[in-house]
């Protein structure tokens, strides 16, 4: 093996390049990453302390994140409770039209609106969740969040639940009742039969007759509107006595004269007949009737026979006798009366007026004085709307009552809405804060770690000229030693 031996000059030289070319990368290398201290080698203090500050950065982003995810559950609930009380404004403007409304029917549409906004106000309380947690649900769903890295100090949001319309907010869904009809058609009775029109005499159809009263009873019995037939009534008049929108009922005339009759809530409508049984004659005044018994057995009725097996009587029935136009006596005529029952009610001595039967069943009535007419009013069920059903809003004092409450529920909407924004508005300062002061480290960190860019590219300059100097020291010591080779070389010729 030869040996070669460097001479101190060339190994000087050999070693300096070797080094420029060492510091020449790292400064590249701190050049292009920006970062001046990578390891604690390059300067154990700085190094140490910009590792800290960026670890103490690490675990305010970790506790940022947390946060984060508390903001996003308290935004979702914020979001969803500002739609929830829209919703409510919404309510309160149904309300306030269903309280002005003269129409129980549109109050019963605007019933059912009502009832909507209501199931929207469910559903989007349940669709205000972020994460598996919804502050808008109740049980289970509150929310605790750390105020500081180290958990020293919380904040804990009550969820409320939302769906539960009646405990949170004191609304609860109204009934939307069911309309019953009925549906009669008028005609002439001529062959072929004419529809009447709402200027046709009511007269005409021959289901009524002058002096017969139509009335209309509520739910509980009482007359909410009537109408008694003359020889000038007309159909459109009856159309009228069933128009009463705000006690809901409502009637149409068709073209084919098919009476039509609507009710919002259980209408009874019924017809009674008036009919003249008998008029007093003769002086002193008198009238007789025969009453038989339908049996069994058949033949005369007599004081113990029912009245209603005469066949000339029903239930319901009310028999009256007048003087003149004044009504000095009555009967109601019930599953139990008797003959003897009427005979009793004809027999008036403060009036004048006596009332016997005999054997072959023929009524007596006799005055001492004035004439007298007996009369029959029979009544029956015109229309039975009772199948129908209220809705809540039927009575327009109801829609009054309700405006208050939808007041009540803005006012509780609003309250926890509140609070809500107090716990995003505290933890998006906190989230502020810590964001910012992470950054702060993180950056401080950088900068301690940072190269300067301006004293890197000189120290590559320098480097440069360092390393081409070195490179021409040793590009003269190889010159010199080939002079003195030749030198050598020239004197063994």
């Amino acid at each position: 093996m030869v040996d070669i031996s460097l001479t101190k000059s060339l190994r000087s030289t050999v070693s300096t390049l070797n080094w420029v070319s060492d510091e020449s990368a790292a400064a590249s290398q701190r050049l292009t990453t920006g970062v001046k201290v990578q390891t604690a080698l390059d300067d154990p203090s700085t190094y140490m302390s910009a590792k800290s500050l960026s670890l103490h950065a690490a675990a305010l982003d970790k506790y940022l994140e947390r946060l984060d995810q508390g903001l996003g559950v308290i935004n979702a609930a914020d979001n969803g409770l500002t739609s929830i009380t829209d919703s409510i404004k919404t309510l309160k403007g149904v309300v306030t039209r269903a309280a002005a409304s003269k129409d129980a029917f549109e109050r019963a549409d605007l019933a059912k609106e009502y009832n909507t906004i209501l199931d929207k106000i469910v559903d989007t309380a349940k669709d205000s969740s972020y994460n598996g947690k919804n502050l808008l649900l109740g049980q289970g769903n509150d929310l605790t969040l750390y105020l500081s890295a180290d958990q020293n100090e919380s904040v804990t949001i009550n969820a409320v639940d939302f769906t539960d319309l009646l405990n949170t907010l004191g609304l609860k869904k109204l009934d939307e009742g069911k309309l019953a009809t009925y549906e009669t058609k008028l005609t002439d009775g001529g062959a072929p039969a004419t529809p009447l029109k709402s200027t046709s005499k009511l007269t005409e159809s021959g289901a009524y007759a002058v002096g017969d009263q139509i009335a209309v009873k509520d739910a509980t019995g009482t007359i909410i509107s009537s109408l008694t037939v003359s020889a000038d009534t007309t159909v459109g008049n009856l159309v009228t006595a069933f128009s009463l929108p705000d006690k809901g009922l409502r009637a149409t005339l068709g073209s084919d004269g098919v009476l039509n009759i609507e009710a919002a809530d259980k209408i009874s409508i019924d017809s009674t007949h008036t009919s003249n049984v008998a008029t007093s004659a003769g002086s002193p005044p008198s009238a007789t009737s025969t009453l038989t018994d339908s049996g069994p057995p058949v033949g005369p009725a007599t004081p113990a026979s029912l009245l209603t097996a005469t066949g000339q009587y029903k239930a319901g029935d009310v028999i009256s006798i007048r003087q003149g136009s004044t009504v000095v006596g009555s009967l109601t005529v019930g599953a139990a009366t008797t003959v003897g029952d009427l005979v009793t009610a004809l027999n008036i001595p403060a009036s004048g007026l006596s009332a016997s039967i005999d054997a072959a069943g023929v009524l007596t009535t006799n005055s001492t004085s004035a004439a007298f007419t007996i009369d029959k009013a029979s009544t029956s069920t015109y229309a039975d709307l009772t199948t129908g059903s209220a809705s809540s809003w039927v009575k327009r004092t109801d829609a009054e009552t309700a405006q208050q409450t939808v007041t009540d529920a803005r006012h509780a909407a609003e309250k926890h809405a509140t609070n809500i924004g107090v716990g995003l508005t505290l933890l998006k300062s906190r989230a502020n804060y810590v964001g910012g002061f992470s950054d702060i480290l993180s950056s401080t960190a950088e900068s301690m770690r940072a190269s300067d860019k301006d004293e890197e590219a000189a120290i590559m300059l320098a480097l440069s000229t360092q390393q081409q100097l070195s490179i021409s020291s040793f590009s003269i010591t190889q010159t010199a030693d080939s002079g003195i080779l030749r030198l050598l070389g020239g004197g063994n010729s």
